[in-house]
């Protein structure tokens, strides 16, 4: 997924697209299923390259299957996707129920953060990290987090780790970022917390 918030997978003639901005987007339909060819024994002839018609209504068990095959996929390159942002303006469902995260404590290199759900359950944590905080070139990277409890997300910091934020996203694909990344402060360490 780029810009444009999809995945994809091509399987003989068939295309087919998820796009992850569909909720709330008329013009983004979940799945789209195109016939880029027409294969005629063993010869492709060229179909729909322009992906202009939208066959997932017309052949549900096509895109289906193709779906399947994508998430198969997917999951087997450990893939990451793109989440919702709980403070966007538009009406999403189910973003009242994001959660809140209520405080952090660091000992050491470990990292505790104490969050409450409102309505949708915390399923995915990851820590943010960099370790050239505030240089000209700042690199982040992302750690999956496995210790989520009712309200609590542990983590050890990587040795060497200068500033850190945690996501938290939750059973709807909400994406709560502590702190709030400030996009107009960069660099993103200015937003970020500090190590001790």
């Amino acid at each position: 997924h780029g810009g444009a918030l999809e995945s994809t997978i091509r399987m003989g003639d068939y295309k087919l697209v998820r796009n992850y901005d569909h909720i709330n987007n008329p013009s983004s339909p979940y799945l789209e299923l195109f016939r880029l060819y027409e294969t005629v024994d063993g010869v492709q002839q060229r179909g729909d390259f322009e992906e202009a018609i939208n066959l997932a209504q017309k052949m549900p068990e096509k895109a289906r299957l193709m779906n399947e095959s994508l998430t198969k996929v997917l999951t087997e390159m450990k893939a990451s996707y793109p989440s919702y942002n709980p403070n966007q303006r538009a009406d999403f469902p189910n973003k009242e129920k994001v959660c809140k995260v209520i405080r952090h404590q660091q000992k050491g290199q470990t990292l505790s953060v104490n969050f409450k759900e409102q309505g949708a359950k915390v399923v995915t944590a990851n820590l943010i990290y960099s370790m050239n905080g505030g240089a000209r070139y700042e690199e982040w990277f992302k750690l999956p987090i496995s210790n989520i409890s009712d309200d609590t997300v542990t983590v050890i910091l990587p040795e060497g780790t200068s500033h850190y934020f945690i996501n938290l996203i939750d059973e709807n694909n909400f994406l709560r970022s502590y702190p709030e990344v400030d996009k107009k402060n960069l660099p993103y360490s200015l937003s970020a917390l500090k190590a001790n």
